[in-house]
C-alpha cells in the first residue's frame, strides 16, 4: 500500500445541495452543522449510522449525488405539497410565523384522525409530530423546516432574486405581501409586482383539507402525483462546472414507474437497479462496497466500546462484539472491496485523513483471522473518536472515560447494534412508492 503522505490529496469536490440563506429572526434554518445533527441522530435510532468516527460525510455525499433534496427526516412525498399550502394559508395571518405552526400541528392531528378511519391504508405511516401530538406540543423538527431544501432542490419553491433558495420568513412575507396587494396586472396582463413569485404552477389546495370529518391521507390524486412526478423528474444529479447537468437517480426512479422493495437495499432490488443512470452504474457498487466497509466500522467500535465496558464490570453482555462476528460473516467479502481512493478522487465525502487511515486498517483487519483489531487499530479509533467528541470520547482512557462508559452501559443507545450506512435509502423508497402506488 502506498503510504498516506505520498498520496495526492487533491480531490474534485462536487456541489452541495442548495441551502436556506440566514434570516434575522424567528427561524431554525436548514445548516450544514444541523443536519448533520439530525441525520445523526435519526441514524442513530433507526439504523445504526451514528458519527462518532465521521461516517456521516460518506453517507451524505453518496446520498446527495443520487438522490438530491432528500433527507432522513423525510417521511411521505405529499408533505411536499402540504408544506407549500400550509404557507400559502398562514401568510395570511397577522403572524404568520405562528400560524404555521398552529396549521402543521393541526395537519398532524388530521392525519392522525385519517389513519384512525382507515381512510388512509394499514402502511400509512410517516406522520411528523405524531409522538407529541397528544401531549399539546408541535414536532420539534416540523415539516415546513425537514422538506425545505427538497422543495428548492426539486423546484417547487423557486429561487429569489439572486437564483438562491430563500429563507421560509422571506417566503412568508412575500407571499403576505401578494396577497395584500392583490393581482394587479399591467395593460399586456403581466403582474405589476416585481417580487419573485414562489410555489408557482403548484396544484390547488383540496377544499376544506383540514376540516375532512375522515382526516387527511398521504394518498395522491393523479393531478397532484402528477405534478410531482413532473418535478422530481426535473432533478438534476450534482455536477462540476465542467460537466453537463444530467437526470439524478431520484429523477429516473420517478420518470420510471418502478415501486421499490420494503426493507431492501437498493443493490439488492432487481427493478431498482434497472433505473440506475449510466453514469451511476459504477457509484452503486461502490456505494455497496463503503456500505459494508461502514458497517464494519461501527460494529468494530460498538464492540471496543463494550469491551472497555466489561473491562471496567460495568456489563457483562456480549451483544456487540457477537454482532460484530454476524456483520464481518455478512459483509466482509463486500467491505473489503470498498475502493477508497475513489471515495476520495470523486468527492464523495473522503480525503487522505485519519478516516482514511481507520477504513484502510480495519480492511487489513479484515483479512486477518483475529476477533478484534490489534492494539494499533483500536488507538486509530479512539484517537479519531476523541478528535471529534473530545471530552465525551469513550476510548480515550483519559479523564472522563471511564463516565461516559458508565453513562453508555446504563443507557438504551447500547441496545442499537450498527447497520450499513444507508444513504437515505429507507427514506426516498417510501417517496417513490407513494409516487407510483
Amino acid at each position: 500500500m502506498v503510504p498516506i503522505s505520498s498520496r495526492n490529496s487533491s480531490a474534485r469536490t462536487r456541489p452541495s445541495v442548495p441551502r436556506a440563506k440566514q434570516p434575522a429572526i424567528g427561524w431554525v434554518l436548514i445548516s450544514r452543522a444541523e443536519v448533520a445533527k439530525a441525520e445523526a441522530l435519526l441514524s442513530d435510532r433507526q439504523r445504526g449510522v451514528v458519527d462518532e468516527l465521521g461516517l456521516l460525510s460518506i453517507h451524505q455525499a453518496f446520498a446527495d449525488r443520487l438522490f438530491p433534496g432528500t433527507s432522513v427526516l423525510h417521511t411521505r412525498l405529499r408533505y411536499a405539497l402540504f408544506v407549500p399550502w400550509l404557507m400559502q394559508a398562514a401568510a395570511k395571518a397577522a403572524n404568520p410565523v405562528q400560524k404555521l405552526e398552529q396549521l402543521e400541528f393541526v395537519l398532524t392531528g388530521r392525519l392522525k384522525l385519517g389513519l384512525t378511519n382507515k381512510a388512509a391504508s394499514e402502511d400509512d405511516t410517516g406522520i411528523i409530530g405524531s409522538r407529541v401530538y397528544e401531549k399539546r406540543k408541535p414536532a420539534a423538527q416540523p415539516a415546513s423546516f425537514s422538506y425545505w431544501s427538497a422543495l428548492a432542490t426539486w423546484g417547487i419553491l423557486g429561487r429569489d432574486h439572486r437564483h438562491s433558495a430563500p429563507s421560509r420568513e422571506s417566503v412568508l412575507e412575500e407571499l403576505g405581501s401578494e396577497r395584500k396587494g392583490g393581482s394587479a396586472v399591467d395593460l399586456d396582463g403581466q403582474p405589476l409586482s416585481t417580487g419573485p413569485t414562489y410555489f408557482q404552477d403548484l396544484p390547488p389546495q383540496p377544499p376544506a383539507l383540514l376540516e375532512d370529518p375522515k382526516g387527511v391521507t398521504f394518498k395522491l390524486p393523479a393531478h397532484e402525483r402528477q405534478y410531482l412526478r413532473n418535478r422530481l423528474r426535473s432533478s438534476k444529479a450534482p455536477t462540476l462546472e465542467d460537466e453537463t447537468p444530467r437526470e439524478s437517480f431520484l429523477a429516473a426512479l420517478a420518470r420510471n414507474t418502478v415501486r421499490p422493495l420494503e426493507k431492501t437495499e437498493l443493490w439488492d432490488d432487481a427493478a431498482v437497479c434497472a433505473c440506475v443512470p449510466k453514469e451511476d452504474e459504477e457509484l452503486i457498487d461502490l456505494a455497496r462496497h463503503i456500505s459494508a466497509l461502514g458497517g464494519i466500522v461501527r460494529a468494530v467500535y460498538l464492540a471496543f466500546v463494550e469491551q472497555a465496558c466489561a473491562d471496567k464490570k460495568f456489563l457483562t453482555s456480549r451483544v456487540h462484539r457477537d454482532h460484530l462476528i454476524k456483520c464481518r460473516t455478512d459483509w466482509g467479502a463486500e467491505a473489503m472491496k470498498a475502493d477508497l481512493e475513489k471515495l476520495v478522487s470523486e468527492g464523495l465525502g473522503l480525503e487522505h485523513n485519519k478516516l482514511y487511515e481507520l477504513l484502510e486498517a480495519t480492511q487489513a483487519w479484515l483479512a486477518t483471522p483475529a476477533a478484534l483489531p490489534k492494539a494499533s487499530v483500536r488507538k486509530l479509533y479512539a484517537n479519531l473518536e476523541r478528535e471529534r467528541k473530545q471530552g465525551r470520547a469513550r476510548l480515550s482512557g483519559k479523564a472522563g472515560a471511564s463516565q461516559q462508559l458508565r453513562r453508555w452501559a446504563r443507557s438504551g443507545e447500547r441496545a442499537s447494534t450498527a447497520g450499513r450506512l444507508h444513504f437515505r435509502w429507507p427514506s426516498v423508497s417510501r417517496l417513490i412508492r407513494d409516487l407510483h402506488e
